[in-house]
Order: C-alpha cells, then structure tokens, then sequence
C-alpha cells in the first residue's frame, strides 16, 4: 500500500503523547505546590523571628532593670505603730515592695519605692520617687507610674534568703519588722518564657545602702563646732610649745 505523500519524512520524528502530557503537567503542579510551601513557610517564620526578638529584648531590658533595682536597695528606716524603727522591706510569693537607690524615673536620680507583683501570667511594676533633687523646689513630675514588664507567662513567684550564721533558708514571705533586717537575697522564678519554652530562675544578692533621716540642730552644731575649733579650721585652739616647727 502506498504511503500518502502528506506523511512523508515524518517516519522517526519524536513527538509528546497525552499520557505524557498529563505526567508532565502533574510533576510540574507538584513543584509548584513545594515552591510554594517553602515560600509560605519562610513568610510565616519571618514575623515570628522578629516577636521572638523582640519578646527577647524585653526580657533582657526587665531582669536587667529588677536586678540593678534589688542589688540597688536602700537601709530605709521605717516606723511602726509602736515607733518601732525597721528597715523596709515586705515581700510574699505574689509580691515585694523596697526602696532603691536606682529609680527608672529621671535617670536613676534619687530614691524610688518599688513595688513588683505577678498575677502567675504577668510580671509588672510600680515606682514613685520619695526625693529628687527637683522635689525640693517644687519641681517635682508625677512620680508615679506603673507598667507590664512581662506577659505570657505560665508561672511566677517570689523568695526571700534568710541567713542565720552558716545556715540558710529560702522563705515564702519577708516582713522586715519581724526580721529587723533585709532579706539576704530574692529569688525570681519564671516559667513560661520565649514562648514556654524556657524556665527562668535568678538569685539576686542585696547590697544595702545605709540610710539614715536626720534633723539639723542648731545648738548641737555650735557645741560641735566650739569642741572642734573656736576658729572653725579645725585645730584644738592649743599652742604647739615643745615640738619642732613642722612636725605633725
């Protein structure tokens, strides 16, 4: 039989059938859908590397601010109902409260009462400044504020060091009147930080300041003045009869 002329030289050449076609296109719809679960994927995690920078940062800026405030605590004297004067210090598992020499307010200038609380999912502050070089003129800003230093958290409590000699013993509560005295450290644990995945314990050591209130008197201060000097410059007011001129 013979071949149509319209057919001829084509004998050999390669051609797609459909099956080939619909394999093709399949393997290609599969790239495609791996494409784009890789990019998807990439555009999800960059908004959380960014909350999880962030969420880092602040827990850096607020156990940086709660370790340089407690280190920073202040001998503050206190008064009872008795007028029984106490260093102040109060403190249970939810909450603690001092005077430090490190306010956030002002930049670090003057004293501040801080309070620290946690409701077991949050950490805040609260802070007022008790003296400010401005404070005595008048100058004075609202000294009161408070805020969330931490959120999300699964767990939250405070404990207070209590040493007596060469023991030791971490306690729920802290009342500075019973003790007479500062708690030798505070321990902050935290759970539930970075997303839940890590567990946040810091044993931070108290390193007092004394502090003492004191009134100026007048009288007592010309008796000073007369039993140092008459002359005020600070010599005994003698006459130096037997030693050598310039001997101490």
């Amino acid at each position: 039989m013979a071949e149509h002329p319209a057919f001829a030289g084509r004998r050999g050449e390669a051609g797609f059938t459909l099956l080939e076609l619909m394999i093709s296109l399949s393997l290609l719809g599969v790239m495609m859908a791996m494409a784009y679960s890789v990019f998807t994927t990439a555009l999800a995690a960059v908004p959380r590397g960014e909350d999880f920078a962030a969420r880092s940062a602040r827990f850096r800026a607020a156990t940086s601010i709660i370790s340089k405030q407690v280190r920073s605590a202040v001998n503050y004297p206190a008064h009872g109902e008795n007028d029984e004067v106490f260093p102040y210090f109060w403190g249970d598992a939810g909450s603690f409260s001092f005077i430090t020499a490190s306010p956030q307010h002002r930049g670090g200038e003057g004293l501040g009462w801080v309070t620290y609380w946690t409701d077991g999912r949050s950490l805040s502050m609260g802070e007022r400044l008790i003296f400010t070089a401005d404070s005595v003129s008048g100058d004075a800003p609202d000294p009161t504020s408070q805020t969330v230093l931490l959120d999300g958290l699964s767990s939250a409590r405070f404990e207070y060091l209590r040493l007596d000699g060469d023991e030791s013993e971490w306690r729920d509560a802290w009342d500075a009147l019973e003790e007479q005295g500062l708690p030798a450290a505070v321990r902050i644990s935290l759970g539930g930080v970075n997303e839940g995945r890590t567990y946040w314990v810091q044993e931070i050591p108290l390193m007092p300041v004394a502090y003492g209130l004191g009134a100026y008197d007048p009288e007592v201060a010309v008796q000073q003045q007369g039993a140092v000097g008459g002359d005020g410059s600070g010599k005994d007011g003698g006459t130096d009869d037997g030693g050598d001129e310039g001997e101490p």
